[in-house]
């Protein structure tokens, strides 16, 4: 099954994709919902080829299954990241991010994932569709925080 989310954010598309390679931006936009053991020692910044095994955290606190984040794709040129992602439950958590320009200092930001989790897809399907809103929305406020703090 696929969730697909977009918006477009009040921000040029250099500085929004700038911000998805950060695994700071990351930790922020899951903040709340979701986070990860050992996030400490992730990489400043996101490369292709990176593989990185956490135990995810929901709530921030309370421990989950194991996961691991490949980094398979991460492109300037494209403005694109592309993650094969997995554990526990979840055979396959797919996720790929765009980030395009839009007109007068604006850009369209998509959240696409493919989940296969056996009888929980429909599970987790519905779980996606909440948690990539909800990080649409932790976008916007660190969006808003930047600005001003720029």
């Amino acid at each position: 099954m696929r969730v697909r989310i977009s918006t477009t954010f009040s921000a040029p598309a250099d500085h929004v994709w700038a911000l998805v390679k950060r695994n700071s931006t990351l930790l922020f936009v899951c903040g709340g919902l979701l986070g990860f053991a050992g996030a400490k020692l992730f990489p400043q910044q996101w490369c292709e080829g990176n593989k990185e095994n956490t135990r995810l955290l929901f709530f921030g606190f309370i421990p989950a299954w194991q996961h691991t984040l490949y980094f398979q794709e991460v492109s300037d040129r494209n403005r694109v990241l592309r993650t094969e992602e997995g554990g526990g439950l979840i055979s396959a958590w797919n996720h790929f991010i765009q980030v395009s320009p839009c007109e007068k200092q604006t850009c369209t930001y998509v959240d696409d994932v493919e989940i296969r989790a056996g009888v929980f897809t429909v599970l987790m399907w519905l779980y996606a569709h909440i948690f990539y809103r909800y990080r649409q929305l932790r976008w916007r406020v660190l969006l808003r925080n930047f600005t001003h703090h720029a």
